[in-house]
């Protein structure tokens, strides 16, 4: 946006004729994008969220305007019983994301909870499922160097090769749904491997967990910390309500694909340059100056190429994204304070100090440094622990029986 599409908090309060409270709490509900600064009245908002809830208010908004603007973080255009976004965070039906992780709740119980609805407090461990032997080919051909810019297409690709040989018909005739999303995490995780130097593909063993299958296939040391680390992280991430790629797999499933077919859509929908790709941006830049402790620099960088680029200051959460923090604490345990990752923590207090609240894909980037995993595994853990959202949304748009299909406003 340029400066002429923001408003001073004087020009908002017009605008609304409310009190300045009022605006805060509408920042705080992500009903109003801000550019905030150390001194509130400073700060700037969004005009289109300003002057749509002035329309709002004054009952002017007419159905074609209201429908335009709720594709922009207007009003909720989905029926969903999935998970609702509170200021603390998601809820999946209506259990805290935030609270499930900290309690040590197993990312099994959370996938079965979003997927069916049912809870399970100690979920029995997942099948193993074989990696099918047509896919031998496809990983075989992908042995080379997987930089950390691919692993997300190299994701959507063997999503979609899982959804060949009929497996995917399998799915949608057989409802063996449930089967079918835990083949895709557990085949996407065996990917991972292929981000370390041997370039190879890791089988999940008998019995084990997730977390702890991320942690081999990873190639990082697995302990208890960096299990609770890994598994919190996937449940927070989990899912996010209607976030562009969750609406991507359910406009996919309101026209019957399968769930291969919806996941590998959603992932081509998360991997563009302003949601999954921004760990790349952090791992490759920000990152790197930080183990130079060129401290400055990198605040340079935010500066010059915007907060929005590294993944700061989500919208949906005014006073920093509960998420980001959690899985940053995760970290932050895992770091020996003599380790050159340990100046990560204090730039970051110092960017909080400036108004810029960091994101997912930053906490994300820690954290798996933290753990000493390979460049790239944190647009690859993303990816892995959003799919079971995206799975859910998919099963939920099927039930619903309608094709996504709206119309546009002609304007040429």
């Amino acid at each position: 946006m340029t400066q002429q599409d923001f408003l001073t908090l004087d020009e908002a309060l017009v605008r609304l004729k409310v009190k300045p409270a009022t605006v805060y709490s509408y920042v705080s509900r992500g009903l109003i994008r801000r550019i905030p600064q150390s001194d509130p009245r400073k700060s700037r908002y969004a005009r289109e969220d300003v002057d749509r809830l002035a329309l709002r208010k004054r009952g002017r908004m007419g159905s074609a305007a209201a429908a335009e603007s709720s594709m922009r973080w207007g009003e909720p255009v989905v029926q969903s019983t999935i998970t609702y976004l509170s200021h603390s965070g998601p809820v999946y039906r209506n259990r805290s994301a935030i609270d499930l992780a900290n309690s040590g709740t197993a990312f099994e119980s959370v996938a079965l909870l979003l997927y069916t609805g049912l809870w399970q407090e100690d979920p029995m461990p997942w099948p193993p499922v074989a990696t099918p032997r047509d896919l031998a080919p496809f990983l075989a051909a992908h042995t080379g160097p997987v930089g950390p810019e691919d692993i997300g297409n190299l994701l959507a690709m063997i999503t979609l090769a899982l959804g060949m040989k009929s497996r995917g018909a399998i799915e949608m005739n057989e409802g063996n749904s449930v089967a079918a999303a835990r083949m895709i995490v557990q085949t996407m995780i065996g990917c991972i491997g292929l981000l370390l130097p041997a370039r190879k593909f890791i089988e999940r063993l008998l019995g084990e967990t997730i977390a702890a299958y991320v942690l081999r296939a990873s190639g990082a040391k697995d302990t208890p910390a960096a299990r609770r680390a890994v598994n919190a992280a996937m449940i927070v991430l989990a899912d996010h309500e209607l976030a562009a790629a969750t609406f991507t797999a359910r406009v996919a499933a309101s026209t019957n694909a399968t769930l291969f077919n919806c996941v590998a859509a959603a992932i081509s929908s998360h991997v563009g340059f302003t949601v999954g790709t921004a760990t790349n941006s952090i791992e490759t830049q920000l990152l790197g100056h930080l183990k130079s402790k060129k401290l400055l620099e990198a605040l340079d960088l935010i500066r010059d190429y915007g907060a929005n680029r590294f993944g700061f200051n989500h919208p949906l959460y005014g006073e920093g994204d509960p998420r980001a923090e959690l899985i940053l604490d995760t970290a932050r345990a895992l770091v020996n304070r003599r380790s050159s990752q340990a100046n990560i923590f204090p730039f970051l207090d110092t960017v909080r100090k400036s108004g810029a609240k960091p994101g997912v894909a930053l906490a994300l980037a820690v954290l798996t440094k933290a753990l000493g995993m390979a460049p790239g595994s944190a647009t690859a853990l993303w990816i892995i622990a959003r799919s079971t959202g995206w799975v859910a949304h998919a099963l939920e748009q099927r039930s619903q029986a309608f094709m996504m299909r709206p119309r546009a406003r002609y304007g040429g």
